[in-house]
C-alpha cells in the first residue's frame, strides 16, 4: 500500500483523492530527471498518468528541455495549463533565466511581469538589463537601495547594473562612503577594502585588523586629516566601547571634535554599544548623533532603551520623529500608548493635558486590540475588555471536504507528505495557502492535523483573515505525554505548550541550525547534562523521540524557572541561555513588558513574546491557568546573584 495511503487510513480520512502515486513511480521519475534518463522519465510519466503528481514529471520533462531552442512553445502552454500553481512559478523562474542568458531580453519582458512571488535579487538583475537593452543610457533609481545601500555579496548578474547606476551619475563619492560605513559595520572587509579603492585610497588588511582587535593603537598613529582615518575612526571607537566602553567614551570626549562631521557617527556607535548594555547615559548619546544618518536598527534600538528606561516623554517625542513605517508598526505603537497612559497620570502636567494623554492612549489601544497577540491581548487588558468564552470549534462539512479535494495543489502537497518529501511537501503547501479563504485553510489545517503535519496545520490557521479559530491555530498533539510530565515537573501545561508550539511546531525530528532538535528543541548538550540529572542513560535519538524529549525539555525548563524565579526569566533563558537572561535582568524591579521589549536579541524578545501569548490561549482551550496576559507577566524582579549551574 502507497505511503500516502497508509496514512489516510490511520488518520481514517476518506475523503481525499483516492488515486495516489505509488511511491515507486514518483520516485522513480524525480530519480530519472536526477540522472538524465529520459526513456526512464517518459515511462515514469505515463505510469504518473492518474496521479496528483503526474505533473512533476512533466515538469521534468520540460525542465531538462529549457535551453533548447524550440521549447518556448510548450513551456507557454505548460505555464497557461499550470497558471497560478506552484510548479507554474518555479518554471517561469527558470525559464526567465534561461532568455536573459540568451539575451532574449523581448521575451524576458513579456514573462517577468507575470511572476507572482517576489523576484530573487538576480531576477531583478536581469530585469535591469533588460531594460538597459532597451535603453542604454537609462537610470535605474529603483536599483540604487537593493544594489548600493547594502553590504551583501550580490550575483554577478548584478555588476553590470551597479556599473550602470555609476555611469549615469545615481552613484557619487558620498554614496560610496556611505557603503563603506555599511560594509565596515558588517566586517565586509574585501568590499570595504574595494570601495576605498573605487575613492582613489589605499585600505589594507593589516589596517582593517588593527581597527578592529588594536582600535587603541589605531588612535595612536589616527592623522584627522584624512577622510579615511576618520571614517575608520568611527569603527574603531565601536569596536572599543564594546570591551572598554569608559574609555572609548573618554577618549572620544577628548578627541571628538577632531573627527568634524564623522563625530555624529562614533557618537552613535557608543550610543549602540550602550544601549545593549542598557547604559542610562546612552540617550545622551543618542541626542549627540542626531545629525547622522539613521538606520531604522538605530532607530529602534533608541526606542528600545526609552522603554526600558521609562523615559516617557523622550518616548514620545522620538516617536513621532519617526519614519511613518517604524511609527505604524505594532510594538511601537503599544509603547507610545503606553507612554500616553503615563503621561495621562503625570500630575506635573494640567489637567487638559492628562485628558489628551488619556484619550490617546485610548485610541492606540483600541486600534491594537482587534488582534489576539502579544501586543493585541494586552491592549485589550488595558481597554478592560473580558476575553470572552472560547468560540465554538467551526466544524469541517462534506462540502469543504469536496472542495479541498478538489484543489490540486493541496492535493499534491498531501501526497508528497505521504512520501515522506517534507521540502517539497511544503512547498507546494505553502504556495496552495496563498489565496485561500477562510474556509479553504481551515479545511486544510484539519486534514494536516489528521495526518500529523502539525506544523502546517497551523501555518494555514494562522493565515485566515476573519475566522480566528483557536482550536485550529492551537492545537495541542502529544497531550498526554504533556500533561503528564508537566504535572511531575509542576509546571503549568499551557505554558510548555505555548514554548513547545514556537519551538517546533509539533514536528517531533524538527532540527536548527544551531543543532536543536525535538518537540522542545534539545541542544545535544542540554540533554545530555539533563539526562545526566534524570540518572538515565543518554543517547543522541532521544531528542527525537517525542516522550523522551518532552520528558527532558520539562525538566530543563523547571530547572531554569527555579533558577531564575520567574517564568518570563525562565521563557527568555530557555531560548538564550540561563546566564543572559540573567545579565538581561534589571537592578530594581520592572514591569515585565519592558524587560521583554528591551531583550538584546531579536529572536528572543520575538521568542518570549510569542510563547507568553500562547499560553494564553492554551490556558483558554484547556479551560485553566491563567488567561491574563499581563497577570503572566507579572513584574521582574531585581537581579541577585543566582548561581547557574548547569547549561
Amino acid at each position: 500500500m502507497p505511503a500516502f495511503i497508509r496514512i489516510l487510513a490511520v488518520a481514517a480520512i476518506a475523503w481525499i483523492s483516492p488515486v495516489m502515486a505509488a511511491d515507486s513511480d514518483y520516485l522513480a521519475a524525480r530519480d530519472a530527471f536526477r540522472t538524465g534518463n529520459h526513456d526512464a522519465l517518459a515511462k515514469a510519466q505515463r505510469q504518473l498518468s492518474d496521479s496528483p503528481l503526474q505533473v512533476y514529471a512533466e515538469f521534468w520533462q520540460l525542465w531538462r528541455r529549457l535551453k533548447l531552442p524550440d521549447a518556448t512553445a510548450d513551456v507557454d502552454a505548460f505555464l497557461a495549463k499550470e497558471k497560478g500553481s506552484y510548479l507554474a512559478e518555479k518554471l517561469r523562474m527558470e525559464w526567465l533565466e534561461q532568455l536573459a542568458k540568451r539575451s532574449d531580453w523581448t521575451s524576458f519582458q513579456r514573462q517577468y511581469p507575470l511572476l507572482i512571488d517576489t523576484p530573487s535579487i538576480t531576477l531583478q538583475c536581469y530585469n535591469w538589463q533588460a531594460m538597459m537593452a532597451a535603453k542604454p543610457d537609462i537610470k535605474l533609481p529603483d536599483a540604487v537601495t537593493p544594489l548600493w545601500y547594502t553590504a551583501k555579496d550580490l550575483p554577478s548578474e548584478c555588476l553590470p547594473v551597479q556599473a550602470q547606476l555609476q555611469r549615469t551619475g545615481l552613484i557619487d563619492d558620498e554614496a560610496k562612503w556611505a557603503r563603506f560605513r555599511l560594509a565596515m559595520e558588517a566586517n565586509a572587509q574585501g568590499l570595504a577594502r574595494y570601495l576605498a579603492q573605487s575613492l582613489n585610497l589605499t585600505l589594507n588588511a593589516a589596517t582593517q585588523q588593527q581597527v578592529r582587535d588594536q582600535p587603541e593603537v589605531f588612535f595612536a598613529r589616527f592623522n584627522p586629516k584624512q577622510r579615511l582615518d576618520r571614517e575608520l575612526a568611527v569603527w574603531a571607537y565601536g569596536r572599543w566601547a564594546r570591551t572598554n566602553l569608559p574609555a572609548a567614551l573618554t577618549h572620544l570626549e577628548v578627541e571628538g571634535d577632531e573627527l568634524a562631521e564623522q563625530s555624529a557617527l562614533a557618537w552613535r556607535q557608543l550610543a549602540m554599544t550602550g544601549a545593549r548594555q542598557f547604559n542610562a547615559d546612552s540617550e545622551i548619546w543618542f541626542a549627540r548623533s542626531e545629525s547622522a544618518p539613521w538606520s531604522d536598527l538605530q532607530r529602534e534600538a533608541r526606542l528600545r532603551l526609552l522603554v526600558r528606561l521609562g523615559q516617557w516623554p523622550t518616548y514620545l517625542k522620538g516617536y513621532a520623529t519617526m519614519p511613518a513605517s517604524i511609527r505604524q508598526e505594532r510594538a511601537w505603537r503599544f509603547w507610545a500608548a503606553r507612554a500616553n497612559s503615563a503621561m495621562s497620570s503625570d500630575t506635573g502636567q494640567t489637567k487638559s493635558q492628562r485628558k489628551l494623554y488619556g484619550n490617546s492612549a485610548q485610541t492606540l489601544f483600541a486600534g491594537l486590540s482587534n488582534d489576539d497577540d502579544y501586543y493585541g491581548l494586552l491592549a485589550r487588558e488595558r481597554l478592560g475588555q473580558a476575553m470572552g468564552p472560547v468560540p465554538e470549534k467551526i466544524n469541517i462539512n462534506d462540502a469543504d471536504r469536496a472542495r479541498l479535494a478538489k484543489h490540486a495543489g493541496f492535493q499534491r502537497a498531501f501526497a508528497l507528505y505521504g512520501l515522506g518529501l517534507r521540502w517539497e511537501s511544503a512547498s507546494e503547501f505553502n504556495w496552495s495557502v496563498r489565496g485561500a479563504d477562510d474556509r479553504l485553510l481551515l479545511t486544510a489545517a484539519s486534514q494536516a492535523n489528521a495526518m500529523g503535519w502539525y506544523d502546517r496545520a497551523i501555518y494555514a490557521a494562522e493565515r485566515t483573515q476573519a475566522d480566528h479559530a483557536l482550536h485550529y491555530r492551537f492545537i495541542a498533539p502529544y497531550r498526554d505525554i504533556t500533561r503528564a510530565y508537566a504535572k511531575d515537573m509542576a509546571l503549568d501545561e499551557a505554558w510548555v505548550y505555548g514554548l513547545m508550539r514556537q519551538e517546533s511546531r509539533f514536528a517531533p525530528k524538527a532540527t536548527s541550525g544551531a543543532g536543536a532538535s525535538g518537540l522542545m528543541q534539545l541542544m545535544p548538550g542540554t540533554a545530555q547534562w539533563v539526562a545526566k540529572q534524570l540518572g538515565i542513560p543518554y543517547s543522541a535519538s532521544m531528542t527525537n523521540d517525542a516522550g523522551q524529549n518532552v520528558q527532558l525539555g520539562t525538566y530543563y525548563l523547571r530547572h531554569v524557572e527555579d533558577t531564575l524565579g520567574h517564568p518570563v526569566l525562565a521563557t527568555a533563558g530557555y531560548n538564550a541561555g540561563p546566564r543572559r537572561a540573567l545579565e538581561w535582568q534589571p537592578d530594581t524591579a520592572m514591569d515585565a513588558t519592558q524587560y521583554i521589549e528591551s531583550i538584546p536579541f531579536p529572536e528572543t524578545r520575538d521568542y518570549v513574546k510569542k510563547v507568553m501569548a500562547n499560553a494564553v490561549s492554551y490556558a483558554r482551550l484547556f479551560g485553566r491557568g491563567e488567561t491574563k496576559l499581563s497577570t503572566r507577566l507579572g513584574t521582574i524582579p531585581a537581579r541577585q546573584m543566582t548561581p547557574i549551574q548547569g547549561p
